[in-house]
């Protein structure tokens, strides 16, 4: 029991939890949503590119999560920049008619 309360590994907690709680709001910080570039990417989809539009259309109708169709039709790098912004996607994507599954 004398070594629970020696200090040394009480300071050694500290510092790890430290570390651990540095690194994830590092990784964190870097997880900003940048829903310009995605609201440019669902525009071009829906008001530029007619055979993505007609495809998009045609799955959400046919009862397709708007959201997924939509990453479908992008790059992986884009998909990526989709899924931190889901929330802002999905809130655009209702005011353009376009409302995801829940």
């Amino acid at each position: 029991m004398k070594f629970l309360e020696s200090r040394v590994p009480r300071r050694v907690a500290c510092l790890w939890l430290g570390i651990i709680a540095a690194a994830m709001s590092f990784t964190t910080a870097q997880s900003v949503c940048e829903f310009a570039t995605v609201k440019q990417q669902i525009d071009r989809i829906l008001d530029r590119d007619a055979d993505k539009a007609a495809k998009f259309r045609r799955e959400v109708a046919d009862g397709s999560d708007s959201i997924m169709v939509i990453e479908s039709l992008v790059s992986r790098e884009m998909s990526e920049k989709i899924d931190i912004c889901r929330f802002e996607m999905g809130e655009y994507l209702t005011k353009r008619g376009f409302p995801p599954f829940h």
